[in-house]
């Protein structure tokens, strides 16, 4: 494990302490009656490398980031994780525009609604418009489906319903599985700095809303691998849901799939987000765009 990610495990391990441990029904409650948390803004930066494109799609946001001075071309439909609990972040739109940015290619970022005001059903719609229109308007096999932590697992769980014109997707840690039932997980819990299972079961429980947390539209590692487009897989030895990661792997294997897993030993969940903040980070964000110039 690099110096650097030590330094950054133990930043996080302290800052996640001194923030405590939430109350899920508490806080579901109160969105209920005051509204869902807001999603970050597209940092002005970004505006000297993009076109910010803002636009609706079946009353939801979806924010594009357009390359300057480029011809219109491929593009990755990015979903930001967040446990289906938190808006996309500051973070997000940066390694985002990190990827585009290094892979020369748009960025289509589809803002779902979080638990309790969104649920799967919603998104996974929502998200198969935004898809059918992109591929429609940039070509069949000119875009990619990519997230991370819940996005990823969003994002699988697209694919699995609609799998034409995807040219590949990018599942950076995914959560794959919301009940976390992977004996594993009990012990990656005390190596992972961000993660909480607690916090996340209650969560996706919130998610599923009136579907039972095992259907593939909850948690995707129940559903079908055959058929789909390479599926590329990003985890850390230090994610809680690294268990999942590998299992999807292995299922994808076994369906002929010809995508690729990305194995960080020293790193944490959410290495994928991370840039070149430490080697591990470095080496993900590399084969990242590896695969969106392939």
């Amino acid at each position: 494990m690099s110096i650097r990610a030590l330094a950054m495990d133990a930043i996080v391990k302290r800052f996640i302490a001194r923030a405590g441990r939430s109350d899920v029904s508490a806080e579901i409650s109160r969105r209920r009656t005051q509204g869902p948390p807001i999603p970050a803004a597209v940092p002005p930066s970004m505006q000297k490398r993009f076109h910010i494109i803002e636009a609706r799609v079946a009353g939801s946001p979806v924010v594009t980031l357009r390359r300057r001075n480029a011809p219109l071309g491929r593009a990755v439909i990015f979903l930001a994780g967040g446990g289906y609990a938190h808006p996309i972040s500051t973070a997000h739109w940066k390694a985002v525009a990190q990827y585009a940015a290094a892979a020369e290619i748009d960025a289509v970022v589809p803002l779902y609604e979080v638990a309790p005001s969104g649920d799967a059903r919603r998104a996974q719609e929502f998200v198969a418009r935004v898809l059918a229109d992109t591929i429609a308007q940039r070509g069949p096999g000119e875009v990619f489906l990519a997230g991370d932590s819940a996005g990823a697992g969003l994002a699988l769980s697209v694919l699995q319903r609609r799998t034409e014109g995807v040219r590949a997707a990018i599942l950076l840690s995914p959560w794959l599985d919301v009940e976390l039932a992977h004996p594993a997980a009990d012990v990656l819990e005390e190596w992972d700095a961000i993660l909480d299972p607690v916090e996340l079961r209650q969560w996706g429980r919130a998610w599923a809303a009136e579907l039972p947390t095992s259907d593939p539209a909850i948690s995707p590692i129940h559903g079908p691998f055959e058929g789909l487009p390479p599926v590329h897989i990003v985890s850390g030895g230090r994610d809680l849901l690294l268990p999942q990661a590998l299992d999807a792997y292995r299922l994808l294997k076994r369906a002929g799939n010809t995508g690729t897993f990305t194995y960080a030993p020293d790193a944490n969940h959410a290495v994928g987000l991370s840039g070149s903040a430490t080697p591990e980070a470095r080496r993900v964000h590399d084969e990242v765009v590896r695969v969106l110039r392939s």
